[in-house]
């Protein structure tokens, strides 16, 4: 596993913490936005580990779909986690009408560190730990 690649777990680890710590502070609209952003460098790790350039959030979903979820690399339950993260987390951030509630955001918080677990036992089991 390459430092590079180590460095967007750190990052998504660092921010399921800081997810939980926003939600428990009452935060939840930020809480579920985190979320997302954990799921996104966790995504950002296992595309890097497969020498995959993309930035764009769109990107990097579809890129997640099309190399590991569709060919079965990975389950695709953990796609359509990401791609849900990236609704809520639209609402969270851009939707003054809608609220995010804390039930939302504790399921997030707990299929993101579901997402990350999966993403960090592909990238041992496949590029050692």
């Amino acid at each position: 596993m390459t430092d590079e690649v180590r460095r967007y777990l750190e990052r998504a680890d660092q921010a399921i913490i800081v997810a939980h710590d926003l939600m428990e502070q009452g935060h939840i609209p930020d809480a579920a936005s985190k979320v997302y952003y954990a799921m996104f460098y966790a995504a950002k790790a296992l595309l890097t580990a497969e020498g995959i350039d993309v930035s764009k959030h769109s990107a990097v979903e579809s890129a997640i779909g099309y190399y590991f979820a569709k060919p079965g690399r990975i389950d695709a339950k953990y796609h359509k986690m990401l791609m849900n993260a990236r609704k809520i987390r639209e609402i969270a951030d851009y939707d003054i009408d809608e609220e995010i509630v804390e039930p939302v955001a504790s399921l997030k918080i707990e299929e993101g560190r579901e997402f990350i677990g999966a993403i960090k036992l592909f990238l041992a089991a496949n590029y050692g730990g």
